[in-house]
């Protein structure tokens, strides 16, 4: 009788619990302001303020007054104008912006896709098609991802008939994690908001972070994973699936402070544990010495594409860090890392995927082979990295050299010498000084550097690439000439 009467209890405050929760609507991220603005005691920073620089506010931006949204200071350097030949008054919303790419939706719900002009790839700074010609419309299954309160019913549009679904705010705001705040707001001392804990920290997270379900397939295409797909990639790695004792996106994420910006917009750190303060005995040793390269350098190598992949000399790199972890140590190169069709990452027996070397070490070492790669690669933590890059063998200065064939259609080479490792970037402009593209962002080792420059979409004249490596700059002229 006790038991039943326990069950019935228990069940009738799950019901209650429930309705409760239903009850509950949101008030908006301008509430949360009003008490958040602050340094909170607890984590030594203004929550409110870092949340605000990050991207998950901007995943959508509302356009008024024929103005373009505008970013924090220090982050985003935005869309410079609408597709060309539209205003920005014909639009309501413009997706992103912020980071990797923008899109465009009108009034009526429809997403710009007219001319070859549609989509603003922010780290070429180049507009590029995007469905062109089809019907797309920026409905629940698009903004779900996008907005706070996604719901798949009436439409945001004002027309109900279209059925686009609608939200309570653009981007993905305080609520757009923590739940509806109207209990909280209503008693902020004695009531949280309902979304707390692991929960936030790993399912509420898969919510959009997984593509096709949260598993451990790896949607892909094109040679790259598919972008923001971390929860599947997790489940594909030996860190696991955020249950129990595996890691979970706040394992390692401070997931307030902003990360795509966090060396310019914030002061605080948006990483709180780094592979090594678990991995203790890992490093990579060069002729007996430490090599000055950081655990994620290799383990979380650019392999997923949200709007620009590249391959770089001898290697690949897309504009998204993986979360896989594991390195395929064997000399095979990124076809390897997919299914026959390319729509998955490959996985073992075990359920587990591996970065190709062409993606963890070829980016850098542009140059090298998958072959030279795997001779170091499978004991790289205990052997390191003996009898190469001798001083005679390095160069003495810092060096860019004239590109070949110059003039040049549609192909060119551009090389470039490193007395020691540095960050490396390496530009094109025109003559204007207007910036076209960026060929490598990275921390490169010592060597000679070669690198592939395609002049995709380019009118015939002279050209400049700009070399930064250190301290150091240098810049020549190319001519294209079609």
């Amino acid at each position: 009788m006790k038991v039943r009467l326990l069950l019935f209890i228990s069940i009738s405050l799950l019901v209650l619990s429930s309705i409760n929760s239903f009850a509950q609507s949101y008030v908006g991220s301008s509430a949360c302001m009003a008490c958040h603005n602050t340094v909170n005691p607890n984590v030594g920073y203004n929550i409110w303020d870092e949340f605000m620089k990050s991207g998950h506010p901007f995943k959508l931006n509302a356009i008024t007054n024929n103005q373009p949204p505008v970013f924090p200071q220090n982050t985003s350097p935005g869309v410079p104008a609408p597709p060309p030949g539209k205003n920005w008054s014909d639009f309501s919303y413009m997706i992103g912006g912020y980071g990797w790419k923008a899109r465009f939706v009108y009034p009526n719900g429809l997403v710009y896709t007219e001319s070859a002009e549609a989509q603003y790839n922010l780290e070429t700074q180049q507009w590029v098609p995007y469905n062109q010609g089809l019907t797309t419309k920026y409905n629940y299954n698009c903004f779900k991802c996008h907005t706070t309160n996604p719901l798949p019913t009436g439409s945001w549009t004002g027309n109900q008939a279209d059925s686009m679904g609608t939200f309570s705010e653009p981007g993905i705001r305080c609520e757009g994690c923590h739940g509806p705040g109207s209990d909280h707001i209503s008693n902020p001392i004695n009531v949280k908001p309902p979304i707390q804990g692991d929960n936030l920290r790993i399912t509420r997270c898969g919510d959009c972070h997984q593509r096709g379900g949260v598993t451990n397939q790896i949607p892909a295409g094109g040679g790259y994973i598919q972008h923001h797909e971390q929860i599947n990639e997790m489940r594909a790695s030996k860190h696991g699936d955020g249950q129990g004792t595996d890691l979970t996106c706040g394992t390692c994420h401070e997931v307030h402070i902003p990360l795509r910006y966090n060396q310019t917009a914030s002061t605080h750190s948006a990483i709180k544990t780094r592979c090594q303060d678990c991995h203790t005995d890992k490093q990579v040793l060069l002729n007996g010495q430490p090599k000055p390269i950081d655990c994620v350098d290799c383990h979380m190598a650019p392999a997923g594409k949200s709007a620009v992949g590249k391959v770089i000399g001898n290697g690949r790199r897309g504009d998204v860090k993986t979360h896989i972890f594991g390195i395929n140590t064997n000399p095979v190169d990124y076809t390897a890392m997919f299914t026959s069709d390319g729509s998955k990452v490959q996985l073992d027996s075990s359920g587990l995927a591996y970065v190709t070397l062409d993606f963890a070490c070829l980016r850098c070492h542009t140059d090298k082979t998958v072959d030279w790669a795997a001779l170091y690669a499978q004991n790289i933590h205990t052997e390191g990295i003996n009898g190469i890059h001798d001083t005679k063998d390095l160069p003495n200065d810092f060096a860019l050299e004239q590109n070949y064939p110059n003039p040049f259609n549609p192909a060119t080479t551009i090389k470039f010498s490193l007395p020691h490792s540095a960050q490396v970037k390496l530009d094109i402009y025109n003559m204007n000084g207007e910036y076209i593209t960026t060929l490598v962002e990275d921390y490169m080792p010592a060597g000679n550097h070669s690198i592939k420059f395609v002049s995709e979409g380019l009118a015939s004249g002279v050209y400049i690439y700009k070399l930064l490596a250190g301290e150091n700059s240098f810049s020549k002229k190319m001519v294209l000439l079609k």
